[in-house]
């Protein structure tokens, strides 16, 4: 029996520098071991220093914190090892504690006391908490954005699906034997092919994995996924697994097509709609150039009215054409533009105004000098920015118009800075800009058609327009075109 004392207090003296509080204690529960973290515990509870021979009877009993050891003590000297989890307050906090209880016993077979591990477990509660609240929210965005994640062993040809992808596919978890051939027998046929390149071609290069195709359901329905991810590589270089998402796009799919189709039938619609209207307008207007004007002043009026509302009805339906023909614009024409070349050419264009106006250009393409498109809408751009610069410059001060490129890693920029009236842009005004006919003010003439062409042109080239404006220091606009056909 003093033996196995002896053993219990070895075992409880290898965590005497724990935080954790251990203890034991014989069958008629008196404290026969003990390290210091159980003595700053009965401390705390107003007991005192604990000794050996300690009668443990009314600490289990009266001591709110060790109140879970009567029933734990009394199961492990049953012969039954129980651990149980337990709450307290603690200083204004609620804190969980795990109560570990394991028997002793001598050589017969004799249970001779037990021994008592208790530790601190609120942080790893905490976690635990913190992890499945976190995967609750990760598994509410994947319902709300409709996808998955997937993990491919590409060794073992074996596919791990999180259960939104298998819903999104429409398979039972456990059933469906996900592998690439099966994957394969999902995809429609007719995109199969594309999607085996991307994925060999992603591998094959180490780069990402970006493709959208259709699946056919189970039960005929096809679907659009967006399918993204990575390869993963091992020391030797090798592919082994590929991991990423999968999202249902099928909404958004057939929402795009159906926009698509409302513009061809838009631009049916305006196109019919103006040759039908070019006939008569120019009889009209041929009608206004035969009359016989200065003989009665208020028929001259008239006439005069209905030829001006005449032409800028004409001018409305040449603007749609041009809009419709820069929105169909033939991509395989572009090539790589010169901006040297083009302010050449906007300098002939605009050299009555720069002259009349007093204007300067400065420009500095040093970072780049070229863009990627058709240089008659890359000249159209720079020549009605320029032209709106010295448009709307201050009374009496000459416009100054700086005109400068940066590289960056995917992109060109080209800036159009100028020292004129400026405005108090707000987002609704930016809007109306670039909207066709919209204007920066209403105190220079013009119709306010160019920025609508400006933006239009640079949308035609995959680019876009931002504006950036103060009222009585200037206005700068930014283009910003993909780098990604400039060799």
């Amino acid at each position: 029996m003093k033996h196995k004392h002896i053993l219990i207090d070895n075992k409880v003296e290898i965590v005497e520098d724990r935080y954790d509080a251990v203890w034991a204690m014989d069958v008629d529960y008196k404290l026969t071991a003990f390290n210091t973290s159980f003595g700053d515990r009965l401390s705390k509870a107003g007991w005192g220093k604990p000794e050996r021979g300690m009668d443990l009877h009314p600490v289990y009993q009266s001591a709110y914190f060790f109140n879970p050891c009567s029933k734990g003590c009394a199961q492990a000297l049953d012969r039954y090892p129980t651990t149980s989890k337990h709450t307290f307050e603690e200083n204004g906090e609620l804190t969980v504690h795990e109560f570990s209880f394991q028997p002793f016993m001598n050589n017969f077979g004799e249970v001779i006391g037990c021994c008592i591990w208790q530790k601190d477990i609120s942080q790893v509660v905490k976690n635990t908490h913190r992890l499945q609240e976190s995967e609750r929210r990760y598994r509410e965005a994947q319902e709300i954005t409709v996808f998955g994640h997937w993990n491919w062993d590409i060794r073992e040809d074996k596919i791990s699906w999180s259960n939104q992808l298998f819903r999104i596919f429409e398979q039972e978890p456990g059933k469906f034997d996900a592998t690439f051939d099966a994957l394969m027998k999902i995809i429609h046929p007719e995109d199969r092919d594309g999607f085996v390149e991307d994925v060999q071609d992603s591998i094959k290069k180490n780069r990402m994995h970006d493709v959208i195709h259709r699946i056919v359901l189970d039960n005929g329905n096809i679907r659009y996924v967006h399918q993204k991810g990575r390869p993963f590589y091992d020391e030797n270089g090798k592919p082994y697994r590929m991991a990423g998402t999968t999202q249902d796009v099928t909404k958004d799919v057939l929402a795009n097509q159906q926009i698509v189709e409302q513009n061809h039938e838009l631009q049916n619609f305006v196109r019919i709609i103006s040759h039908n209207l070019r006939g008569p307008i120019s009889n009209v207007l041929m009608l206004s150039k035969i009359y016989e004007w200065g003989k009665d002043p208020m028929n001259d009026d008239i006439v005069k009215k209905i030829e001006h509302t005449t032409e800028a009805l004409d001018q409305t339906i040449k603007d749609l054409h041009l809009s419709l023909s820069l929105k169909s614009a033939d991509r395989e024409k572009f090539r790589e533009v010169h901006l040297k070349d083009v302010m050449k050419d906007v300098d002939g264009l605009l050299s009555e105004e720069i002259t009349k106006y007093k204007a300067t250009i400065r420009t500095d393409f040093t970072k780049m000098d070229l863009v990627f498109g058709a240089k008659s809408y890359v000249v159209n751009i720079f020549y009605n920015l320029i032209l709106n610069a010295i448009n709307y410059a201050k009374e009496g001060i000459p416009a100054i118009i700086s005109i400068n490129t940066e590289e960056l890693v995917d992109s060109i920029l080209i800036r159009f800075t100028d020292n004129g009236i400026g405005m108090e842009l707000t987002p609704e005004k930016e809007r109306k800009i670039f909207d066709m006919y919209g204007r920066l003010s209403g105190a220079t003439e013009g119709k306010g058609f160019g920025l609508y062409l400006v933006k239009t042109q640079v949308e035609a080239m995959d680019g876009k327009i931002e504006v950036q404006s103060e009222k009585d220091v200037g206005t700068t606009f930014t283009l910003i075109f993909p780098k990604n056909h400039i060799t």
